[in-house]
């Protein structure tokens, strides 16, 4: 079952100033998805000691790391199988490499056409010719969920992005 993570009016709600609260999307029998957006800040603790929590996004400017994470909940009565996580990145954000969590990854240099390990794709370079892909030129990140979601059950996947 695969699925995309977020409707294509997910790219017009990118820009330099984000308010992002996007309700859970029902997309396949039992599989609801919730997306949010955080960034990391240091908060100093009564004891003095500083630590980086998790902020839901509401400003963010050029340079900025937003860090996605969704959520997948199975809210049918049967395990559901073969999930896959598809999700576009705006133009307006750079792939952070490396930074996708929760379950094996790959990634698209091509609009979501073939996916691969970003050190072994390649992509157009602005003379035409191939070369080694880079973060930047990431369009798509997908997840495979290993297994069975089972009924009430849920998992997340993440990475990080940064705004142009």
């Amino acid at each position: 079952m695969k699925f995309q993570s977020r409707p294509s009016l997910w790219r017009l709600l990118m820009s330099a100033c984000l308010a992002l609260a996007l309700p859970g999307l029902a997309l396949a029998e039992g599989l609801k998805l919730e997306n949010e957006a955080f960034q990391e800040v240091v908060v100093k603790a009564k004891n003095g000691k500083t630590e980086k929590k998790r902020q839901k996004v509401s400003n963010a400017v050029p340079g900025s790391e937003i860090i996605y994470v969704i959520t997948y909940r199975n809210t049918g009565a049967k395990p559901v199988t073969g999930v896959v996580v598809n999700d576009d990145l705006p133009a307006n954000l750079v792939y952070v490499a490396g930074s996708a969590e929760g379950a094996p990854v790959v990634v698209s240099v091509d609009g979501g056409k073939s996916f691969g390990a970003l050190e072994k794709l390649t992509a157009k370079g602005s003379d035409g010719n191939l070369r080694a892909a880079q973060a930047a030129d990431v369009t798509h990140v997908r997840w495979t969920v290993a297994g069975a979601v089972a009924p009430a059950k849920s998992g997340s996947v993440s990475y990080r992005a940064r705004v142009k």
